[in-house]
């Protein structure tokens, strides 16, 4: 692998940007690459989404990021935000794949996930000491820290729906020297 690499993926919603970083995170893993870090995933009952969850690369345990929900708490729209879990089994996560050398894998960088200020602080170990990486990014925030995570990485794919195989591919020739 080459000298510090951290490949932003941004495009709109539902342009395919986690099952884009899942792939590459599988091929990476199959040619003995370590990866480590979170995704989000939809949460869906009958057919409609009602929230979304954080999963560990490594282990698949799951927490929830965000539910439809009448409880108290922080709120993005009509979602109820778990900023503790946030603070505590996605930073943890995130912050154990730095410290062992991992490619760090971070999905999403997006307004829930800056909720916590713990996030906040462990992407910017991210972007400051992280040899590798891969983050989505919302498209439409304006947080200052998104944009300083957009300035960066070292490259910025804006994913369209359907290009989620090439995009893989793209994101782990970056990563791997191989363009």
């Amino acid at each position: 692998m080459q000298a510090r690499v951290l490949v932003g993926v941004t495009g709109p919603p539902g342009c395919g940007k986690t099952t884009t970083v899942e792939m590459a995170a599988s091929i990476l893993r199959s040619m003995g690459k370590s990866v480590g870090g979170i995704i989000s995933r939809e949460v869906r009952a009958a057919g409609r989404r009602v929230g979304f969850d954080i999963i560990d690369v490594e282990t698949q345990e799951s927490v929830p990021l965000a539910r439809e929900s009448g409880e108290p708490g922080p709120r993005i729209g009509r979602y109820r935000v778990y900023v503790e879990n946030l603070d505590g089994f996605a930073s943890d996560i995130i912050e154990k794949a730095l410290n062992v050398g991992a490619i760090v894998l971070v999905d999403e960088v997006g307004p829930m996930e800056l909720m916590s200020q713990r996030f906040r602080n462990i992407l910017r170990k991210v972007l400051k000491d992280a040899r590798y990486a891969i983050l989505t990014l919302h498209f439409h925030s304006r947080d200052p820290l998104l944009l300083e995570a957009r300035g960066a990485v070292t490259k910025l794919i804006i994913l369209r729906r359907g290009e989620a195989q090439a995009v893989a591919r793209a994101i782990v020739a970056a990563l791997t020297g191989g363009g």
